[in-house]
């Protein structure tokens, strides 16, 4: 958790600091001189509409909603958590204000919300369901949503990469507290053995 701080810590230093603007460029425009096919195109504006942020908080409340009825106690713990990560990412956008790379979009740049939603989208699944084609399915849909939000010049490959690491920074707080809840269950069944 703490090297994924550090690194984003490092990471909005290097962009107030503009040091970041070459590689933004150079991806930006690797994506433009390799993506040419009208397909991939669409594939990525489509995508991009799909799993916007408002659309990917209704899948997770939906995912949420189903998990009430399952089990109250999960449906608090990640509930809360998936708040807290949409939370923290409304706040850095609102605070860092990071213009856009194109001025025909509204709103700040840093981190991106589409990359931060698919990311927790995702991550809720498979905390729920260890699946070895949901994951890959996972990580194809998040460097998907990644490449389409840099190409269509709504962020900057900075403002995607902010996102992973708040993403990750928020992955390893829910599974250390999740390893602290099992020792506590361990410690209460040893309690109740004596």
């Amino acid at each position: 958790m703490i090297i994924a701080s550090v690194c984003f810590l490092i990471l909005f230093i290097c962009i107030q600091l503009s040091l970041t603007e070459n590689i933004d460029t150079v991806v930006y425009q690797t994506l433009h001189d390799v993506i040419t096919s009208q397909g991939v195109k669409i594939y990525l504006d489509v995508i991009s509409s799909v799993f916007s942020p408002l659309n990917c908080l209704i899948m997770i409340l939906f995912i949420l909603a189903v998990l009430f009825f399952y089990s109250k106690f999960k449906f608090w713990w990640y509930g809360l958590w998936c708040f807290s990560v949409f939370l923290i990412g409304t706040f850095l956008k609102n605070v860092i204000q990071r213009p856009r790379p194109s001025v025909d979009i509204d709103g700040f740049s840093f981190p991106s919300m589409h990359v931060l939603s698919v990311c927790l989208l995702v991550s809720l699944i498979l905390l729920l369901k260890r699946n070895k084609v949901l994951y890959i399915f996972g990580i194809v849909l998040i460097i998907s949503i990644m490449i389409s939000r840099i190409y269509l010049q709504a962020h900057y490959f900075t403002d995607t990469i902010g996102s992973l690491l708040v993403m990750w920074t928020m992955i390893q707080a829910i599974q250390l507290s999740r390893q602290s809840d099992l020792r506590f269950y361990k410690t209460d069944s040893i309690a109740k053995l004596k």
